[in-house]
Parts: structure tokens; C-alpha cells; sequence
């Protein structure tokens, strides 16, 4: 290997290992960036499913409060099947059954809406049109058209369906907040309804707001559709929520899910209809508490685990880089101990044993491909005398400039370096042997023309050539031809080229 190829060589490796680790930094990049989106996206995901988790909680405790008050309407309409078939309700029987229902208040209505019996009792009973007052707030939603509008005096008409009205929040006539519900049943006197008065606790209403939600930090409200307090969790002296939780209150008016604006803890909120009445129960949560799964040590553990393996993927490409400049300055010191061990340290040409195995390639490909390859081997004439009369110093620079002119005279291709001493050697590759003596005519005119005033010798060098031409000669047998040549060059008077016999 020359020395530009050698020089090409590790140029190579420098570029390839640079290459190399560059995608080894980008790929850790990649896989970086991988790895954090998919700890974002996870964390998204989680919140995302305890948000949904968490509206599905208030659809569940919707639907128990619907459950419950379904169960205490079937209760009641039971009661009243019981209790009220007869045609004529003695006032004292009914309040005694009221009572047993939980209730100071309650109105039965005929089929035609007249008032059969109230409590709190009224002197006189007229028919809808009258001015008794009904207890029975029956919502529209619920009751279909035949229920009045809340607040009404008009009872709702009895239809043939088995109807359940539940109203909102409103003062009964004893002066409580209460809620009433209205049952239609059939007796033997015909279609009826009862509609009975509760108080929100004797409901049970404010135990099921309580059991709600298990977050030991939350607010649990049943509204009914004015916005009134049908029950809450914690309890509260206001009438209403936005009494209760302005913020709450405005953002509930927007949104059925979302946060809190303006609240004093961050919180999120979750809105779910009551199934049978206009009720709507609301579930606010502090995100600290509803989020904890997904927070602490739990949302920093990903990140701390990305930030080790970025660390320890950042020495590794590292460590890869170092090997890879390791394997590069290997790459190059052997380079540079092969140019060694093939150079001639003086002329920086090749040596002998770097000569040989040159050659010794040439003469096979030579051989392959049924070419002629020519070998010189020259002497400098009187390089002896150089040497005794002007030092070793002015021999070695005359050994120089003989390299330099073989720089400049020979082809890229051909082979040359020191044989030993002042004896050189030429291989030229597809060369018969007129043009071998070309290129020793050459390289001796070269040689007779070079300046050497500045080391205070004549001008020139006078070489003697032996010249060798073989196609299947072997590499020493060449090398045995051209020296034999060099001597009879050398006897016939020096500064000349001989042409090798044939043999």
C-alpha cells in the first residue's frame, strides 16, 4: 500500500467512524424522543381515563339516587293502595298513614282533582279550581303533560298511566323545605293520586349525597331544576348553589364536565342527570385528590427512569465514539508502522522488502495476463568517492536527489524505491524493452542535469542502468537478469544502460 492509499485509508475510517457515531447519537435521539412521548401520552391516557372514570361515578350515583326515590314511590304507592281504596279517607287515618310514610304533609286527589284529604288540614276541600293548595309539584319531564307547571294550585289530571312525579325544592305547609312525590294508583273508588311531602333527611337524600364519592375532600350536590339544594355533601346552610359555590354554580351552567374556574383548589367537576325527575346531581372533586394516582412520585418515577437511561445511553455513544476514535488511532499507527516498515527512512522511497513484495505482485499479474514487465537496477557511479571525498552528508543528499528525479520521471504505475546502498530498482508493469530503455535513458539525463553546487559537488550524477524484460520470468530470476546487466553497464565505463541477455 502507497503511501497516498494508506493516507486514503484512514481518512476513510475518520469519515466513517464520524458517520457512525452521529447515527448512534441520532438514533439515541430518536429513541429519547420516543420514550418521552410515550411517558406524555401515558400520563394524557391516565387522566384521561380517570376523567371518564369519574363521570361514570356520577352517572352511577345518579342513577341510585333515581333508584331510591323509585323505591320510596313504589313504597308509597303501595301504602296508598293499602290505605286510601276506600271511598271515603277519615281525616285522622290519614294522617296517621302520612306519618307512618315519614311526612307531615300530604294531599290524596280524586281522579276529577278533587281534593279527597289533606295535611295540613284546610276547611274546605274544593275541586281544582278552587284555591286548596296541592302539594304535588309534578315536573313536566317527568310527568308528561298531564302535570302541572311548579307551583301551581291546579292538581295534574289522573290519566291512566301509573305516573310518578318528583317536583323540586319547595316550603311545604308546615313550613319545611321538603320535596314532594306524587303517585297515581287505582282503588276501588276509582284513580287517585298522593302526593306526599318529604323533608330532604327523612328522605335519605343527604346520606346518599354523603356516600356519593369515597375522595375525602369533595362537594356532592342533588339540584333540582332551579338550581336549588335537594340535598348536599358537605352540608350547607344556603338554599342554593350558587348561594352554596358561585364558582361551581357558573361553571355547571356551561359544561355537564370540566374544572373549576376560579375555585380555590383546583378542582373538576362532573354533572349527571337524575333519571325520572329534573333533578341533576353535581360531584366536585380538588384535582389533588382526584389525580393523586397520576401525581407525585408517581408522575416523576417516568421521568426519572428517562432521564437514567438518557444518561446512560449518553455514555454509551460516549463510550462508542471513544471506540470508535480508538479503532481509528489503531487504524492509523498501523498505517503508519506499515509506511514504516515498507519505507526507506533516508529517501522516503520504498525499501527492499517492500520492493519484493511489489514485485513480486507485478510478476504474477504480469504473468495473468501475458504482459511484459521490465525491471532496472541502477547504480550511481563513483557514489564511493562522493562519499570519501565530500562526507556522508553530501551522499545521503545525492541519494535524495536520485529519488527526486525518480519521482518526476517515472509513471504512477511503476514500481521504485532503494535496493540498498546507492543501488536502486525499477519495476515497470506492461513495459517491453525498448521501453524500459526509454525510461533509463531517461532517468539518466534526469540524473545528469541536477544541481548539486549548494554541497559543493559537480553538476550531475552519472548512473549505470541493467535492464530485464520477462513475461513468465519469476520476480528473482528478473532481479538476477538486470543485476548481471549492471555490471556489464558498470565494466563497459559507467553512465550507461544494458540491456540484459537472453536466456
Amino acid at each position: 500500500m502507497t503511501t497516498a492509499e494508506s493516507a486514503h485509508a484512514v481518512a476513510l475510517t475518520h469519515a466513517r467512524r464520524s458517520w457512525t457515531t452521529a447515527i448512534a447519537s441520532a438514533a439515541l435521539l430518536i429513541l429519547l424522543g420516543t420514550l418521552a412521548a410515550a411517558v406524555v401520552l401515558s400520563h394524557k391516557q391516565s387522566r384521561s381515563q380517570i376523567q371518564s372514570s369519574f363521570g361514570l361515578r356520577g352517572v352511577a350515583s345518579a342513577r341510585f339516587v333515581s333508584t331510591y326515590v323509585d323505591g320510596q314511590a313504589n313504597r308509597q304507592r303501595d301504602v296508598a293502595r293499602r290505605s286510601f281504596a276506600t271511598p271515603r279517607v277519615s281525616a285522622d287515618h290519614f294522617q296517621l298513614i302520612v306519618g307512618a310514610l315519614g311526612s307531615g304533609a300530604a294531599t290524596l286527589f280524586a281522579a276529577d282533582g278533587h281534593v279527597l284529604e289533606a295535611i295540613p288540614s284546610h276547611p274546605a276541600r274544593p275541586r281544582a279550581s278552587g284555591s286548596a293548595r296541592s302539594n304535588a309539584v309534578v315536573p313536566a319531564a317527568h310527568a308528561g303533560p298531564t302535570g302541572p307547571p311548579p307551583g301551581s294550585s291546579r292538581p295534574p289530571a289522573i290519566s291512566g298511566a301509573e305516573q310518578v312525579a318528583v317536583s323540586g325544592v319547595h316550603v311545604a305547609p308546615n313550613g319545611d323545605v321538603a320535596t314532594a312525590i306524587a303517585v297515581a294508583y287505582s282503588s276501588a273508588a276509582g284513580r287517585r293520586m298522593l302526593s306526599v311531602d318529604y323533608p330532604a333527611s327523612a328522605l335519605g337524600l343527604q346520606a346518599l349525597a354523603e356516600h356519593a364519592i369515597s375522595y375525602p375532600q369533595h362537594n356532592v350536590y342533588i339540584l333540582d331544576s332551579a338550581g336549588r339544594l335537594v340535598a348536599a355533601s358537605p352540608i350547607t346552610p344556603a338554599r342554593t348553589l350558587a348561594a352554596a359555590d358561585p364558582q361551581l354554580a357558573s361553571a355547571i351552567a356551561s359544561s355537564s364536565r370540566g374544572s373549576v374556574p376560579g375555585a380555590h383548589l383546583a378542582s373538576t367537576f362532573t354533572v349527571a342527570p337524575v333519571p325520572g325527575t329534573a333533578w341533576r346531581m353535581v360531584i366536585a372533586v380538588p384535582d389533588g385528590r382526584l389525580y393523586a394516582s397520576i401525581a407525585g412520585w408517581t408522575l416523576l418515577v417516568p421521568w426519572l427512569v428517562l432521564g437514567l437511561v438518557s444518561v446512560l445511553g449518553a455514555l454509551l455513544v460516549a463510550l462508542f465514539g471513544r471506540s470508535m476514535s480508538d479503532r481509528a488511532r489503531l487504524t492509523k499507527l498501523s498505517a503508519a508502522m506499515r509506511r514504516t516498515a515498507q519505507t526507506d527512512s533516508l529517501t522516503g522511497l520504498y525499501n527492499r522488502r517492500a520492493l519484493t513484495e511489489q514485485l513480486t505482485r507485478a510478476s504474477a499479474r504480469a504473468r495473468r495476463h501475458e504482459e511484459p514487465l521490465s525491471v532496472l537496477m541502477i547504480d550511481l557511479d563513483r557514489f564511493k568517492q562522493t562519499n570519501d571525498a565530500f562526507g556522508h552528508q553530501a551522499g545521503d543528499q545525492v541519494l535524495c536527489t536520485i529519488a527526486e528525479c525518480m519521482r518526476d520521471v517515472l509513471r504512477i504505475d511503476d514500481i521504485y524505491g532503494r535496493w540498498g546502498g546507492d543501488e536502486f530498482l525499477v519495476a515497470l508493469p506492461v513495459t517491453d524493452n525498448a521501453g524500459a530503455r526509454v525510461s533509463a535513458k531517461r532517468l539518466r539525463e534526469a540524473a545528469g542535469t541536477v544541481d548539486l553546487a549548494g554541497i559543493g559537488l559537480p553538476a550531475g550524477v552519472a548512473l549505470s542502468v541493467g535492464v530485464a524484460t520477462g513475461v513468465h520470468t519469476t520476480p528473482i530470476e528478473l532481479i538476477r537478469q538486470a543485476d548481471l546487466a549492471l555490471y556489464r553497464a558498470k565494466a563497459a565505463g559507467h553512465d550507461a544502460d544494458v540491456l540484459a541477455s537472453r536466456g
